[in-house]
């Protein structure tokens, strides 16, 4: 995957961008957080729904149509018939910490079920980033941080179906974790880094647009979709 892959795909509208300085203004959140999903109806006031294109190399538009809860789980869908698929992020934004979710990624070929934190403007100095990405039909687990705009990424294989996921990220360093049916957690990776910008958190599910990057990154879209979902999400 080349690094215009990633800096094209969190690209945001103006008024996006607008409303992202507005939050980050408000301050960083030291406090933990915590969102069970339970009840009906859209991702629910600790959350905004994204309801624009991304660009290249998204291949679809975020919209309100996509974002559901159900028996107790985020839903994030794709629906490759109307090209419309799903994104929240919280309204608070957050300065070290550890953020984990229990997740269930996608497994259709071209897509990404993702739980990150992100602030700025992509590929700017502005731009800083850590990300947990399912992709390949969820058999590739892609870590990523960005600092700056610049990305520094690592994959693993791993097995389709539930994953309890995080990064706990602090003040020089970030590390990946995985944490398995007993609650026992393995450290996937640890890189030394030093990010100290306040940043969201975020969930999106969406495919690529068939760009050479997208390819690159994703692999191919052959029009298939469906739902990614999210038990819970932790800050801790």
């Amino acid at each position: 995957m080349t690094s215009l892959t990633q800096r094209a795909r969190r690209a945001m509208p103006a008024p996006a961008l607008a409303a992202l300085t507005l939050v980050l203004s408000a301050g960083a959140y030291a406090e933990g957080f915590f969102d069970g999903f339970d009840g009906t109806g859209g991702a629910g006031p600790a959350w905004e729904t994204a309801t624009w294109p991304n660009g290249t190399p998204f291949g679809c538009t975020f919209a309100y149509s996509e974002v559901w809860k159900e028996r107790g789980l985020m839903v994030l869908n794709v629906n490759g018939g109307t090209q419309r698929c799903g994104e929240i992020r919280t309204r608070r934004s957050f300065t070290y910490g550890k953020f984990s979710t229990r997740m269930k990624a996608s497994s259709f070929a071209g897509g990404n079920s993702s739980f990150f934190l992100y602030t700025g403007q992509a590929g700017t100095a502005s731009h800083f980033e850590i990300d947990i990405e399912l992709i390949n039909g969820g058999t590739v687990l892609h870590t990523n941080v960005w600092k700056g705009g610049v990305q520094d990424f690592r994959q693993y294989p791993i097995q389709p179906g539930w994953h309890t996921l995080g990064f706990e990220w602090r003040e020089n360093s970030v590390r990946w974790f995985s944490v398995d049916e007993q609650g026992r957690e393995t450290t996937l990776r640890e890189q030394a880094v030093s990010v100290a910008a306040p940043m969201q958190l975020m969930l999106n599910h969406w495919h690529g647009d068939n760009t050479p990057d997208a390819i690159g990154f994703l692999g191919r879209w052959t029009g298939g979709g469906g739902p990614a979902y999210y038990d819970w999400v932790k800050v801790e």
